[in-house]
């Protein structure tokens, strides 16, 4: 298994929450990772435009001791099913002109959405007959950072389009603080449903660039002004505008777990964040950078588990203060939700497996005692 895809496969997190009762390792599955070898265009080594491709896509990520599967459902905006909420003539990039196309060998060309028979339905399909937990990995963004892979709905609606405090817009996210916008996410949450999915984690290390800066958005702005009578703050990381945002995206995620639950089924709910750091530490990455009130989700009981996605370690002390900060989560969560924690080659966040490895002249602790 080379390193590119261990780096690939092991967006893992296992679950240190009532670790005497249960064990749980879940992978996040991106298929277009699998397409070629990185460096080596011309080397496939999954076709995964077939169904399969993507179960052998699966028995490789499974080496890992994988139970729980979370299939990545898009790329940015766009869907890698035949989406009837997105299915539009310009949903493949070089056809519409405010799009800039991915002309990458392998990746550039593949047409999930044409693939028959449907993806995503047929891998959560696959991973129940296997008895693993089938579930959907799904990123908090619109827009991967490139303008490919902005949703076809973005920009069929641009009046929803995200603003900096200065005016600029920004096509890569359409503002929550719409209800059209929430309800467009819903019914792809039914598309979800009715392709099979039992678990749906919304992953909120993948935000595409979005920040509470892109959300001076006309309903917030006014929103601000009837509530304190002033003009919002210029700065979109003052922490009370980053708090305020919180409270457009905790509707949003409430909105989430009424409709699962009224669709009949039991379809548990995730959510994960980046960079924890000790709770009592202020103000709250996740809440500067991704306008999320976790505490709140989780002591209003509407998320079911915490997915810490990456760890602010110190670099003196990693093992020490991971322990630290694992432990101050626990407390904060104290068995209202499952809580996972990672184990991670992905080093985008500088604190993953390989920055530990490279440091120097620290000795691990001895201490055996769990987190």
């Amino acid at each position: 298994m080379s390193h590119w895809k261990m780096i690939c496969v092991i967006g893992l997190s296992v679950s240190m929450a009532h670790a005497a009762e249960r064990f749980e390792a879940a992978a996040l599955v991106d298929s277009l990772d699998f397409a070629a070898e990185k460096g080596k265009a011309d080397d496939f080594l999954f076709d995964t435009e077939t169904a399969s491709g993507n179960r052998a896509v699966l028995e490789h990520v499974l080496r890992t001791g994988a139970n729980t599967i979370l299939w990545r459902n898009c790329v940015g905006g766009t869907m890698r099913y035949l989406s009837e909420e997105t299915r539009r003539p310009w949903v493949e990039s070089p056809l519409d002109k405010r799009r800039l196309p991915d002309n990458r060998p392998v990746y550039g060309w593949l047409r999930y959405y044409q693939s028959e028979p449907d993806i995503l339905r047929d891998m959560l399909g696959v991973c129940r007959e296997k008895g693993l937990r089938a579930g959907v990995h799904w990123p908090f963004e619109e827009t991967h950072w490139h303008s490919w892979t902005i949703g076809p709905w973005n920009f069929e609606h641009p009046q929803y389009w995200g603003v900096t405090s200065d005016g600029q817009v920004w096509s890569g996210r359409c503002s929550l603080a719409y209800p059209d916008v929430v309800a467009h996410k819903l019914r792809l949450v039914d598309e979800l449903l009715t392709r099979g999915m039992d678990h749906l984690f919304i992953d909120g290390l993948r935000t595409g660039g979005w920040s509470p800066r892109d959300e001076y958005v006309r309903p917030e702005i006014e929103r601000w002004r009837r509530t304190y009578g002033t003009e919002p703050p210029a700065d979109g990381r003052d922490p009370r505008w980053c708090a305020f945002v919180s409270e457009t995206t905790h509707a949003y995620f409430v909105a989430v777990r009424r409709h699962l639950d009224a669709s009949g089924r039991k379809v548990r709910l995730m959510a994960g964040i980046p960079e924890a750091c000790l709770v009592s530490d202020k103000p709250d990455v996740t809440l500067l950078t991704r306008g999320v009130d976790w505490q709140r989700l989780v002591r209003e009981g509407v998320i079911d588990t915490l997915v810490v996605m990456s760890v602010r370690w110190d670099p003196e002390r990693p093992f020490e203060s991971t322990r630290e900060i694992y432990r101050s989560i626990l407390n904060v969560c104290a068995g209202r939700c499952e809580v996972l924690f990672p184990v991670s080659m992905y080093d985008f966040t500088a604190r993953g497996f390989p920055r530990i490895r490279k440091r120097r002249n620290f000795r691990p602790s001895r201490s055996r005692a769990n987190c």
